[in-house]
């Protein structure tokens, strides 16, 4: 169990820092976004020219706002859930059925992140249409929130882990509402 509690422990750090990271970076994107779309309209209707890069960067910018918000609500546990239904189990099973769902979902992230990965690398051999870069800086936003979002799901697998073993009802391993917030 002391092996266990460092593994968490560890790993919620590298998380945390992950996390924190991605919701700032998500933000900035969210901002350089919506900054862009709004130049692009000044140009298009007030200097009556539009910019030709401005719907693609833009683009680029929401994917890249989408998967590195994945983690951030993963780990807050702001998802969709199935509360209502591990609510209303005992305990044990509650449990057991929250780790039969980490695994699954742990699964389909390891074969998104490795489809993710071959697509992110097909697209360096390919130029954007407006910008000078290739479209591997696009595709590689699906890898980066997929790889770091199984990190989040063997934290929230090993955390259940070690909250079914443990007989009694103090939560440990719960995310502070700190690392929840932020």
């Amino acid at each position: 169990m002391l092996l266990l509690t460092r593994i968490i422990t560890f790993l919620g750090q590298i998380n945390s820092a992950l996390v924190f990271v991605f919701k700032y970076l998500a933000i900035i994107a969210v901002a350089v976004m919506t900054t862009t779309i709004l130049v692009q309209v000044f140009c298009r209707y007030v200097l009556n020219d539009s910019l030709p890069w401005s719907e693609e960067l833009a683009r680029y910018l929401m994917v890249w706002m989408t998967f590195l918000t994945l983690p951030v609500v993963s780990r807050t546990k702001q998802h969709a859930a199935l509360d209502i239904i591990l609510g209303s189990l005992p305990r044990r099973l509650s449990l057991v059925l929250e780790l039969v769902l980490y695994v699954l979902v742990g699964i389909v992230l390891y074969y998104a992140f490795n489809k993710s990965l071959d697509f992110a690398l097909k697209g360096t051999r390919m130029l954007a249409t407006a910008l000078p870069i290739t479209k591997a800086w696009s595709y590689m936003a699906m890898p980066v929130g997929f790889g770091v979002m199984m990190l989040v799901y063997i934290e929230l697998f090993l955390i259940c882990t070690a909250r079914l073993f443990n007989e009694s009802n103090d939560d440990k391993f719960v995310l502070s509402d700190s690392e929840s917030e932020g």
